[in-house]
């Protein structure tokens, strides 16, 4: 019974500092977002647990989380150095899509891609009118360096999956980190249904066959590509072209040899960066 009302008064004295600095943080944020919350409190494994977070920030869409879990937050206290293993769950992000149909943006105009744009509203009119997903984040230090990987399951939106492999992290936070390099990038989106449903949509806009549709959008890929002298080897264009074809699942691979700076990483060639397209699982 001791020990018990012991860990009951720990527990409620590291909740109540908790509930204290976060309000403190979001304090200090408070010109730039508004940020609610029900309840905060740590568990005996050292978890950090948020429930029911509401996020606002001027002139976008607030954002909603049922649970914020941060897995083995105790290995933050020390600012000065990376934490071996460290996982973040968000359960039940919520994010509404407006009823907006808002200017096609200057970018795609420029490039030649506004016919291809589709507007909140219209993602509204096929029956997206939120976003509805769970996303697991996962850090790891490893001898070289830091292995990250995370997942956003958005149901009816799809599903996305990333793994970063990145050399030369440097131990200390306050460390600069112009020289963490890239070994390896995987990001791969697996569709449930939206890639048809829009490219549907916008053959009907462009009034011609669903065929006739990817087609056209793929011939334009190619020669924009080709405008921008990009060398990209044949099976990367074959398998962008199979994925409009049939938009199952597209995974894309980076493997520089050797791992290049972050820093440098826009400027060089897809070949220096080892660029792979797959549409298989």
């Amino acid at each position: 019974m001791i020990l018990a009302a012991c860990l009951g008064g720990t527990k409620a004295y590291v909740d109540h500092r908790l509930r204290t600095e976060l309000d403190n943080s979001i304090k200090s944020i408070a010109d730039k977002v508004t940020i609610e919350y029900v309840e905060v409190s740590t568990s005996l494994l050292g978890s950090v647990v948020i429930s029911d977070l509401h996020l606002t920030v001027p002139d976008y869409t607030p954002v909603h989380i049922d649970t914020v879990t941060l897995y083995k937050a105790y290995q933050f206290y020390n600012p000065n150095a990376l934490p071996e293993h460290i996982s973040l769950a968000l359960q039940d992000v919520h994010i509404p899509i407006s009823d907006t149909a808002p200017p096609v943006p200057i970018l795609l105009s420029a490039f030649g891609y506004a016919p291809y744009y589709l507007s909140p509203k219209e993602l509204r009119g096929l029956g997206y009118t939120h976003v509805n997903a769970n996303i697991y984040i996962e850090a790891k230090l490893r001898e070289e360096g830091v292995f990250l990987s995370g997942t956003v399951n958005a149901h009816a939106w799809g599903e996305i999956m990333v793994s970063i492999d990145l050399d030369n992290v440097p131990a200390s936070l306050r460390a600069a980190a112009s020289r963490i390099q890239l070994a390896a990038l995987t990001f791969s989106y697996t569709n449930k249904g939206l890639v048809n449903r829009i490219f549907t949509l916008l053959a009907q806009r462009h009034k011609i066959s669903l065929d006739n549709f990817k087609q056209a959008l793929f011939t334009k890929l190619k020669s924009d590509i080709h405008q921008t002298r990009i060398s990209l080897d044949a099976s990367v264009l074959a398998s962008v072209q199979q994925f409009i074809q049939t938009p199952n699942k597209l995974t894309i691979h980076l493997q520089p040899s050797p791992p290049i700076l972050m820093n440098a990483l826009f400027q060089t060639s897809p070949k220096r960066l080892g660029l792979k397209i797959t549409t298989l699982d």
